[in-house]
Parts: C-alpha cells; structure tokens; sequence
C-alpha cells in the first residue's frame, strides 16, 4: 500500500484547476485520468466545489468542465471539475496551521509558487471521505427535506 499522497506532496507535480471559483491544486500523483464531462452519465460525478463549499459551481456554459478520475487508496473517485487545467510545480508545499485545516477540513497545503503563497492544495483523502458522506445524505432520505408540515 502507498504511503498517503498528503505525505508525498514535497515531491509531486500538482494539476491545478483554475476556474470562476478560484484555483486549486490536487497531487497529480492521484490522478488516474482526465475525461470530458458527459451529462448523461449514468453515475454522475461528484462536484469539487460543492465539497469545498463554493456556491454556483456549476457554470452555465460547461465546454471547460472536466471529470477528474482520482485513486486513492486503491479506490475510485470521480470529481466534476469547471475551469482551465494545468500542471504545476510548487517551490514548497506547506501545511495548514491546525487552526486553519480546522476551518477548511478538506485544503491540506499552501503552494508556494515563484516565491509566493499561489493556492491551495485539496487533499485527495479528504475528498474521498467528504464525497462518502456527500454520497450517503443524497440516498438518505432522513436527510430529505419535508416541508408539508401542517401549517
């Protein structure tokens, strides 16, 4: 089993999506493939931003939307991507203060790029457990809103 990609980001290119909602960076390490978006799926891939808690992620014109395949831990996971792709090499990658990872559970790192703090990395074990629980609440239907309440 390979040690997490969060321990490896020292040594591994990052593929950046640069969109409307900001730029992010991902350990390219973990991606299996990149594929063009397909609205009739048939298992719909999971939103990145939406994770991240980005609102109006999705962009009305979707020719710049991809689908980033990821393995982590030996599984699967598909993430709905808007914006420009591109790889990078980061001068360092440091780690979120606590206080900070606390506040944004899923960013793992700060790129340092030309000398400058440039973004943030998402960590690919993270993803994988918030779109688990992303995946649960969708088929739960506790989780459903009920509003004919009598009134």
């Amino acid at each position: 089993m390979q040690p997490p990609a969060e321990g490896r980001l020292l040594s591994t290119a990052l593929l950046t999506v640069h969109g409307e909602g900001g730029a992010w960076g991902i350990p390219s390490i973990t991606v299996a493939s990149v594929e063009r978006f397909a609205a009739n799926a048939t298992e719909a891939p999971v939103e990145l931003l939406s994770l991240l808690g980005v609102a109006g992620s999705t962009p009305a014109d979707t020719r710049d939307s991809r689908v980033l395949v990821l393995d982590v831990d030996g599984e699967r996971l598909s993430l709905l991507v808007h914006g420009a792709l591109r790889m990078v090499s980061a001068d360092d990658v440091l780690p979120l203060p606590a206080s900070v990872r606390n506040q944004t559970p899923l960013i793992s790192h700060l790129a340092v790029i030309d000398g400058k703090p440039a973004l943030f990395v998402v960590s690919p074990e993270r993803l994988l457990e918030a779109a688990r629980g992303a995946r649960v609440s969708s088929r739960d239907p506790s989780h459903a809103r009920h509003d004919s309440a009598a009134r």
